[in-house]
């Protein structure tokens, strides 16, 4: 090899170098083969340098964990200020004519009237899911997923406390594949109440049509507790709990007791 041809190697070797160190510099490489180890540690930036260099490599990083913090911060405060229910409801309609599906809100303000503040957290809150059985217009997805809300709810037990038409009598029979006292019998505690079939106090018989603004309620439509069935769930001490709520509410409707005289939807 002539001195021309090492010369000329030698300055090749010597780009590739300062190329190296540059990148280096710059925080596109953290380390090099060509350069010495020596050379390299001076080389990394610092400063706002390497504040710059360190998010040009970890920004993805950065932005899915800030994205991330941000939501599960969000998910935190929903859950802290969420209201949480004094009692449970479960409103269903087994034929559409009964008009309980599109009345979930005026139901839930109306029961709030006759509500305690049962957990004293310093307001009153009943939560009303809604659950609609009519097979009326055919079997499809919707159908399907509201029995399976349905079966999940009778199965549980959260909800002690129901609205519904008289058709569920027989959804439940059906669904326990027998017939069963699944609702209390509440005739020899109040004999001048109006009960309609399968002992739920008929709906349009109480002040819950005035302060649900439901002129066209259907005598179908009544208002009923949860019984004590050994053969489904839902007898755990927080259904206990959900059916003496539920009793308290019972007896302050059927007596006329307003807890709450602001709550309710009037004109």
């Amino acid at each position: 090899m002539t001195k021309k041809e090492r010369e000329r190697l030698q300055e090749e070797e010597r780009l590739r170098e300062k190329r190296e160190l540059l990148k280096l510099r710059q925080g596109i490489i953290e380390e090099s083969e060509l350069i010495p180890q020596e050379t390299q540690a001076v080389a990394k930036p610092t400063g706002m340098k390497a504040v710059e260099n360190f998010f040009y490599h970890y920004k993805w990083q950065l932005i899915v964990g800030v994205f991330a913090l941000f939501v599960i911060t969000y998910l935190t405060v929903q859950c802290a200020t969420r209201e949480k229910p004094d009692l449970y409801v479960l409103a269903i309609q087994t034929k559409n004519s009964s008009g309980i599906y599109m009345k979930q809100l005026e139901i839930e303000e109306a029961l709030e009237r006759y509500c305690p503040d049962f957990d004293g957290n310093g307001y009153v809150h009943v939560g009303v899911n809604c659950i609609n059985l009519s097979t009326e217009a055919g079997v499809n997805e919707f159908t399907d997923s509201q029995q399976l809300k349905f079966s999940s709810e009778i199965l549980t037990g959260d909800s002690q406390f129901m609205v519904c038409d008289d058709g569920i009598i027989a959804v439940i029979n059906d669904f326990a594949n027998e017939e069963v006292q699944f609702f209390r019998d509440f005739s020899d505690e109040y004999p001048d109440a109006v009960f309609n079939k399968g002992d739920g106090l008929q709906y349009n018989s109480t002040d819950l049509m005035e302060a649900t603004r439901w002129a066209s309620c259907p005598d179908s439509v009544g208002v009923y507790v949860r019984d004590i069935y050994a053969n489904m769930t839902g007898n755990d001490d927080d259904a206990k709990e959900q059916r003496r709520r539920a009793l308290e509410v019972f007896d302050n409707i059927v007596n006329g007791k307003v807890i709450n005289p602001d709550k309710g939807v009037f004109d």
